[in-house]
């Protein structure tokens, strides 16, 4: 597929997708969101590619859907059929997230809302700059909140929190986001894309099999309520990785104090019998 409305960029096992409407402040439309699923399932396709991050393009993140469509902005008349296909062959759109093997950094950069924010929050980290400005603002305009982000934003920052900001569509900066506990990390605007690199870097030194399958035990664990099943696959991973060469690689090189050279790549060197359910 040919990019149109983001930028997608690799250097040294890290892929960097940006959103590229700056004229719009990367305004949301369904072709963008296709772009960026291509982008997505490309790093997942790559054993060389491990971490992706997203950013916006400009003075800011996203400022939600595309409006020019005016009052029928929301009607999904225009919504291209691939989304529909896609969704009957791969189930749900937040399973989809779920399923991801390989991280997701996103760097907020100045204004986000709508879309902009429902689309990340079940992306991995997300960190925020210090211009960054957020709000769900669905309610706002005659429409609910989607990506499910009723389910997710409550087990993120807690239920009243949740609630205020989605009954409310109040806009939040930077520093409430991160109290509230929806950015890890707020740092000055020069310094955003420098410190996503950074947490992908030390990503990096981590064995890219052990990430993956601690990726999908901490989305796997947000709805089993049977604990001794999530010991039991918890068990499991970890019994098959200690038998595995990077088991031994990682240990050496702490030993040695030199930095890791793995052997097992994602999505190839998977156990067989991932993923347990």
């Amino acid at each position: 597929m040919d990019y149109e409305y983001i930028i997608f960029e690799t250097s040294d096992e890290i892929a960097t997708i940006t959103l590229n409407r700056p004229e719009r402040l990367n305004a949301w439309t369904y072709e963008m969101g296709l772009e960026i699923w291509d982008a997505i399932d490309k790093v997942e396709n790559d054993p060389n590619l491990r971490v992706t991050i997203i950013t916006g393009a400009g003075r800011g993140f996203c400022a939600g859907a595309d409006l020019s469509r005016g009052g029928s902005t929301f009607d999904g008349s225009n919504r291209p059929r691939e989304t529909d296909e896609r969704t009957r062959r791969e189930g749900s759109l937040i399973k989809r997230y779920f399923l991801l093997k390989k991280p997701v950094i996103v760097a907020i950069n100045g204004p986000v809302v709508g879309v902009g924010i429902t689309f990340i929050l079940p992306f991995d980290i997300r960190i925020a700059s210090e211009s960054a400005r957020i709000g769900i603002v669905f309610n706002r305009r005659g429409v609910i909140p989607e990506i499910s982000c009723p389910w997710i934003l409550p087990r993120i920052i807690g239920l009243s929190r949740a609630a205020e900001l989605m009954y409310t569509g109040r806009i939040i900066n930077a520093k409430e986001a991160l109290e509230y506990g929806l950015v890890s990390r707020v740092v000055p605007d020069e310094k955003l894309m420098d410190t996503a690199r950074e947490i992908a870097d030390e990503i990096l030194l981590c064995a890219p099999v052990s990430v993956t399958l601690t990726k999908r035990m901490v989305y796997q664990f947000l709805t089993e309520t049977d604990i001794d099943k999530a010991e039991m696959i918890n068990h499991r991973y970890f019994g098959w990785t200690g038998l595995q060469p990077d088991a031994k690689e990682g240990v050496i090189s702490f030993l040695q104090k030199r930095r890791p050279k793995w052997k097992l790549k994602v999505p190839g060197d998977l156990p067989k019998f991932f993923p347990l359910e």
